[in-house]
């Protein structure tokens, strides 16, 4: 490849994209004021006229429900009919396709059979994020749903009693948000979701309590810091110019750089190159051989688009201007040589309009192929690491912006399920507007993805060991797996698998489980496993110093047996060595290309109710030793 663009380009991406989770996109706040809290007699009247818009759900609707998953379900058959007869059994099996069937034809549906095969339908597999599947998927749970409320007895006195609740826990939140209330108003709201109850009103409450709860901003420096670079480089000249065949030799020198366009509703990066190309060449038209050099100044661009969708090409422009320099124009009769000179003179300026047009094409060319491969590769990778496992799960964000200015390249994500909320208000202000990367984050988008990504999921002893391996980290004795200690086990509790708070400099992070395992020994009953951390700035990086022991609960249980009290001492014992004394932050270390941009330093922290704000500026790497250039002979 000509300036070897693509893989530092895509790893530059990526970076910005690994930063979106996944990932509303609105713009940027640079310096955001306090937003007045929402006033709670607001949306308590809306919930308190909601009250008289009870909709019944009856038999008809549950079997228009099922005539539209039918449908989707049939459109996905034609899907798997594509492939090998082997293939499309394997899926069947997978997706327990007969078990789904026989549950459609009966007439009472088994709940918790459907809700198991629904979770066959959900994940990060390759293939659940196709959008047979996807509608199937969505189909199916509006099914469920429907099929569940038709049979519950009272189902108007729960709606009641709910919305009750629902304005309790609205007017609280909107005078203190707290995540307590946070879980409870967003189960209540995907409650009525699912029966479909007072879609305006839900729709309306979301809008004033739902707001972006990650925020990124990265710096122009540090995109280009695994792209800007210097061309040299040497190419052979094969040309035929107004009848003259020219051969020669070019050499190109000249800088590739990264510049950003302002914009409000998509990111805009303008790949840059300028510079020079000389020449020495030696043309044959007829008789005549004439000896000369090229020079020509030269610049070409490339915009790349990035949004939601991931990355998009514009096609390259390039503009060169050159001259050229007759050395000698020889023949062997001067009468020959005469008149070649005054008609290489007479068409001069054509002859270079012709090779600046003809440079303009190469480098436009070279730009575009080289960008071919980069948006390929970073949109491969964000598809990979992001889109799928979030459309597999219908847990893409639901607001996306991405924006530019000509200094930052900045992202806004709001990110809740049907049954959470995202952020309650506006992020705090950034101290260092110059910073490098500046991420907000608010408790809310952590939780969220927890609750998406862990519910369920079972962490054993060597699950644990290798993620701690995959991250080059070291492995505390308490954890290491010996022949003589019990294998042991925590599966995540499908509610609030993961909390983490932020306070006034503070983080308290914790994680809930549904079942125990050590040997032959299961607990299974709820348990919370928690510890409080100090936050401040290291002088390399973010330091976490935990202000107390790990905490073992088991909240459900009001008295312990000796079961429990021997897991309780168990976990803590393991989890005091996940949940360490002291962490310290030695900076981001840049890898790849990026690495000689620098490793990036916090600048600035502050950890405030919700949020957490973070800042880091690049600090660049020491100069490198001197290394002769290589000129590139295509």
């Amino acid at each position: 490849m000509i300036w070897n663009l693509r893989h530092t380009a895509a790893q530059s991406l990526l970076v910005l994209g690994l930063l979106v989770l996944a990932s509303g996109f609105l713009i940027f706040p640079g310096n955001v004021s306090a937003q007045e809290p929402t006033p709670a007699g607001d949306l308590t009247q809306v919930i308190d006229n909601a009250k008289s818009e009870f909709k019944t759900v009856t038999p008809a609707d549950v079997a228009t429900a099922k005539s539209t998953l039918q449908t989707k379900l049939n459109s996905l058959q034609s899907l798997l009919s594509n492939g090998s007869s082997e293939n499309e059994q394997a899926w069947k099996d997978f997706l327990r396709w007969d078990d789904l069937q026989a549950q459609l034809s009966a007439e009472t549906p088994d709940m918790r059979t459907l809700e198991e095969i629904y979770l066959k339908f959900k994940g990060s597999y390759a293939g659940l994020d196709k959008k047979q599947v996807v509608s199937a998927r969505q189909a199916l749970r509006t099914y469920i749903n429907l099929a569940y409320f038709v049979q519950v007895d009272q189902y108007k006195q729960q709606f009641d009693m709910q919305l009750k609740t629902l304005s309790e826990a609205v007017k609280r939140y909107t005078q203190k948000a707290t995540g307590d209330d946070a879980r409870s108003i967003g189960a209540i709201l995907g409650w009525l979701e699912q029966g479909n109850q007072v879609p305006a009103s839900v729709k309306m409450i979301r809008n004033k309590l739902d707001q972006p709860n990650l925020y990124a901003s990265v710096s122009r420096e540090l995109i280009a810091g695994g792209i800007r670079r210097s061309v040299d480089q040497v190419s052979p000249v094969r040309e035929v110019i107004l009848g003259t065949n020219v051969r020669g030799t070019a050499h190109m020198v000249g800088d590739v750089d990264v510049n950003l366009v302002p914009s409000k509703n998509r990111g805009l990066i303008e790949l840059t190159l300028t510079g020079t190309v000389s020449s020495d060449n030696v043309g044959v038209n007829g008789p005549a051989t004439i000896y000369s050099t090229g020079y020509s100044t030269i610049g070409a661009s490339k915009l790349l688009s990035v949004d939601k969708d991931g990355l998009t090409p514009s096609a390259a422009v390039a503009h060169a201007d050159t001259t050229t320099t007759f050395n000698a124009i020889c023949a062997k009769l001067r009468l020959v040589q005469k008149i070649a000179t005054k008609r290489a003179y007479q068409q001069k300026s054509q002859a270079e309009a012709i090779a600046s047009q003809r440079t303009e094409t190469r480098i436009e060319g070279r730009f575009d192929n080289e960008t071919k491969d980069l948006v390929a590769d970073a949109n491969t990778r964000l598809q990979e690491k992001l889109y799928r496992p979030l459309n597999g799960r219908d847990e893409f964000p639901d607001e996306i912006n991405v924006s530019t200015t000509s200094d930052h390249l900045n992202l806004e994500v709001m990110q809740a399920s049907q049954s959470q909320l995202a952020a309650p208000g506006p992020a705090p202000a950034t101290e260092d507007k110059q910073a490098d990367l500046t991420l907000k984050l608010h408790e809310s988008i952590v939780n969220n993805y927890g609750e998406t990504f862990l519910a369920g999921v079972k962490l054993t002893d060597e699950r644990l060991v290798e993620l701690l391996k995959e991250r080059d980290a070291e492995i505390p004795e308490e954890l290491q797996i010996t022949p003589d200690t019990d294998p042991w086990s925590i599966t995540f509790d499908y509610q609030s698998p993961i909390q983490v708070v932020f306070d006034n400099d503070t983080l308290k992070i914790g994680i809930r489980g549904r079942q125990f395992t050590r040997g032959d020994n299961e607990v299974n009953r709820t348990i919370a496993i928690s510890a409080d951390y100090k936050i401040e700035k290291g002088e390399n990086g973010t330091l976490l110093t935990r202000t107390g022991p790990v905490v073992v609960d088991f909240p459900t249980q009001e008295r312990l047996g000796p079961l429990d009290l021997t897991a309780k001492t168990f976990l803590r014992k393991k989890f005091e060595a996940v949940f360490k004394q002291e962490i310290v932050g030695e900076g981001i270390k840049l890898e790849g290309q990026l690495e000689k941009a620098g490793t990036l330093r916090i600048s600035s922290l502050s950890v405030t109710p919700g949020w957490f704000v973070g800042s880091w500026r690049l600090e660049a790497p020491a100069p490198a030793a001197a290394t002769e250039v290589t000129s590139v002979v295509e």
